[in-house]
């Protein structure tokens, strides 16, 4: 393998890596806030008993972003793994 390709790797390595601090984050975040919900609901009805509030599940902003960072990351290690697998085939060792 080349110092390029090498580099490309690393990259890879370390987007995927920071990636999944990231997400484990916000599930963890959302998880958190979601599970105060019975709480809120609960002080919301006593505090305002002729007030009606549907409350829907709290989803972090960054989750959508992640969803897309996640779809990119799977298609350029898709492209290092069949670049890999190209490679291999193409030149076969004549050992």
């Amino acid at each position: 393998m080349n110092k390029s390709f090498n580099a490309v790797l690393t990259v890879l390595i370390l987007a995927t890596f920071i990636y999944a601090i990231t997400l484990a984050y916000v599930i963890g975040f959302e998880r958190g806030v979601n599970s105060q919900r019975p709480i809120i609901e609960q002080l919301t009805r006593e505090l305002h008993p002729d007030l009606r509030i549907s409350f829907i599940p709290y989803l972090h902003p960054m989750r959508n972003l992640l969803f897309g960072t996640g779809a990119i990351l799977a298609l350029c290690w898709t492209f290092v793994l069949l670049s890999i697998l190209w490679r291999r085939l193409s030149n076969p060792d004549k050992s």
